[in-house]
C-alpha cells in the first residue's frame, strides 16, 4: 500500500457553521505531527478496504477520515461511524460519513451481528469502565477472520503525563477511566476474541510533550468536542498556536531522532478475530510476566517506527 494521504480540505458539510469548525479543526490537524502519524498507521494497518463494510469508532474525527480516504483508495468501502457526542457525529457527517451512529449506551453498539468486515477504534477503550465488553461487541458485530485495528495510549509514568494531568488538558464531558494500557493490559482486554497480528509504537518524548506544550498554549485539545475546540473563536487562536509552534515541532522530531531509546507514548495494534469469544487464562512465566507480555514486548521492538 502506498503512503497515506492527507486531506487537505474537509468535505462539504450540512451547517455552514460545522463546515467552518471543520476546516480550522482540518488545520490544526495538518500542523499535528502526532495526530498525522497516529492517522498514517491506522490506515496502513487497516490496508485495502475496496467492497468493505467498515466500522471507524475513533475519538479524532479528521484520523477517521484520512483512514477512510487511503482505505478507499483501491475502492469504496461500505462506512459506518460511531461517535460518542452529537456534536462528534455533525464533524462525522460534515467529513462525508453517511452512516453516522450516536454510542448512546456503552459497551452496546447498534449494529447487526456479523455485519462488518473491518473495525477501526482509536481513543475508545481509554473512556470505558469495562473495555473489554466494548471488544465483545466488536467481536460481534465483526464476520469471522476478520481484522480490527486498535489505538491505545501507553500507560507508563512520564513528565508528559504528569504535565497534561496538571494542566488540565482533557475533554471535561468526557474524563477518562484509566490514563492507558501496557502492552499486556491491552492484551489481557482482546485475548478472548483477538489475536494480535502486528504492533507498531509511536510518540517519543519530546514531540509528545511539545503537543502538550501546544494545547496549553492554544488553551484547547483541538480533537475533542469540548465547547471550546467547537467555537471558531478559540480554533482561530488555536490554529495561530499551532503556527507558532511548526518550528518547535521540527526540532522535537530531531530530538526524538537522537534520543531514539526513550520510550513512544502510544500503541497501535492489529488483530486477527478469532472464531469465538472465549474467555482465556493467560498463564504465567517464570519471572512474573505473561507470555502475551513477553510476546508483545518483542513484537513492539521489532516494530517499525516512523
Amino acid at each position: 500500500m502506498s503512503e497515506p494521504s492527507i486531506p487537505s480540505e474537509p468535505a462539504a458539510a450540512t451547517l455552514p457553521s460545522t463546515a467552518d469548525i471543520l476546516r480550522l479543526r482540518t488545520g490544526i490537524f495538518l500542523l499535528s505531527p502526532l495526530r498525522k502519524r497516529l492517522a498514517r498507521h491506522m490506515a496502513r494497518m487497516l490496508g485495502t478496504a475496496a467492497g468493505q463494510d467498515v466500522l471507524s469508532f475513533t475519538a479524532d474525527e479528521l484520523v477517521a477520515a484520512v483512514v477512510a480516504q487511503n482505505a478507499a483508495a483501491a475502492g469504496e468501502a461500505t462506512w459506518t461511524a460511531v461517535a460518542e457526542s452529537p456534536s462528534r457525529a455533525a464533524l462525522l457527517a460534515g467529513l462525508g460519513f453517511h452512516d453516522v451512529r450516536e454510542a448512546a449506551r456503552l459497551p452496546a453498539l447498534d449494529l447487526p451481528d456479523a455485519s462488518q468486515d473491518a473495525a477501526v477504534l482509536g481513543g475508545v477503550l481509554e473512556y470505558a469502565v469495562r473495555p473489554e465488553d466494548i471488544m465483545a461487541q466488536v467481536h460481534r458485530i465483526l464476520r469471522p477472520k476478520t481484522r480490527v485495528v486498535l489505538h491505545v495510549r501507553r500507560r507508563r509514568r512520564s513528565l508528559v503525563n504528569l504535565f497534561r494531568r496538571w494542566a488540565g488538558l482533557a475533554d471535561p464531558a468526557r474524563p477518562p477511566v484509566c490514563a492507558g494500557f501496557t502492552p499486556a493490559e491491552l492484551f489481557d482486554v482482546i485475548k478472548d476474541g483477538f489475536d494480535v497480528q502486528e504492533t507498531e509504537t509511536f510518540g517519543r518524548f519530546f514531540t509528545e510533550f511539545t503537543e502538550v506544550l501546544a494545547e496549553l498554549f492554544a488553551g484547547l485539545v483541538p480533537e475533542t468536542c469540548e465547547e471550546a475546540s467547537l467555537r471558531p473563536g478559540s480554533l482561530k487562536r488555536a490554529l495561530w498556536a499551532y503556527r507558532l509552534f511548526t518550528p518547535l515541532f521540527w526540532l522535537a522530531a530531531v530530538l526524538d531522532a537522537v534520543f531514539f531509546f526513550l520510550p513512544n507514548h502510544h500503541l497501535v495494534i492489529r488483530a486477527k478475530r478469532r472464531m469465538l469469544w472465549v474467555p482465556r487464562v493467560t498463564p504465567r512465566l517464570r519471572d512474573g510476566r505473561s507470555i502475551a507480555e513477553a510476546a508483545l514486548g518483542s513484537k513492539i521492538g521489532t516494530a517499525v517506527e516512523s
